[in-house]
């Protein structure tokens, strides 16, 4: 007899979970591994439980389904079914990437197929990567107002970090090493990909793997070559190449008066 698929299922509401887990208890295809109340502790559940199946609310204060699911990644997310009150926000990507969607209120014949769907899925053994790739892509064309970490405390959990606590950025290969006022973070991410969803108001690329927060540089000094250095608010200094010079002279509010 196969094994039931192992669903962690993730929503702010009690009583959304309490039915959510209700039906799924009518299915002997599926046990419930896991719940949780917030996209910080379903980050934790993914890594710890690594369940077969997420039913995954969109909208939840402090952290929506989208951000778990970028910060989870691609080839760690197992198949997703969406959870969500509202059809407006990209409906068209949860089609090519999502196992499916329930729009609330939905009642058990709804939840039935796409708990069909899902075993469809699970017994073709269909790759998730690569469409939740589709997805993630559509959620990273969205203005970023914060990034998320591993938190400091070494319990292996995820901590928030706003953007105005970012002091520097350094590209890693392909991760990218965060400098705030409380310490340092790696972030699985491409500079590139992230500069692209950063306010240019408020951060600046300065050399090709650097980019700063214009508020954290203190101030300027003259280098060789055309080039300059930064000198933060952390007391690091960053190489202001002279591909990047007058960009970021221009928004640092200075004239670019070279010796």
């Amino acid at each position: 007899m196969t094994e039931p698929l192992r669903v962690l299922v993730v929503d702010d509401e009690a009583p959304a979970r309490a039915k959510v887990k209700r039906l799924l208890a009518a299915d002997d295809r599926f046990t419930l591994a896991g719940e949780a109340a917030d996209g910080l502790l379903a980050l934790e559940a993914l890594e710890e439980l690594r369940p077969d199946l997420l039913i995954l609310d969109v909208q939840m204060p402090g952290l929506s389904g989208f951000e778990v699911l970028e910060a989870l990644g691609a080839e760690l997310c197992p198949p997703v079914i969406f959870s969500t009150a509202h059809d407006a926000f990209a409906l068209r990507a949860f089609e090519h990437a999502a196992v499916d969607y329930l729009l609330k209120p939905y009642d058990a014949e709804r939840f039935h197929r796409a708990l069909e769907r899902a075993h469809g899925r699970s017994m073709a053994q269909a790759p998730t990567p690569a469409p939740m790739e589709t997805l993630l892509a559509e959620t990273r064309k969205a203005p970023l107002t914060r990034l998320l970490v591993r938190a400091a405390d070494g319990g292996g959990g995820w901590a928030p970090v706003a953007l105005d606590q970012v002091i520097r950025l350094s590209a890693e290969n392909k991760y990218v090493r965060l400098y705030t006022a409380s310490g340092e973070h790696r972030l699985r991410q491409p500079l590139a990909e992230l500069e692209a969803r950063l306010d240019p108001r408020q951060f600046c690329r300065v050399h090709r793997g650097e980019i700063v927060r214009l508020a954290a540089v203190t101030h300027v000094e003259p280098a060789s070559h055309g080039d300059a250095l930064l000198v933060l608010e952390n007391g690091n200094a960053v190489l202001l190449s002279r591909t990047y010079r007058e960009a970021f002279l221009e928004r640092f509010g200075v004239s670019d008066r070279r010796e």
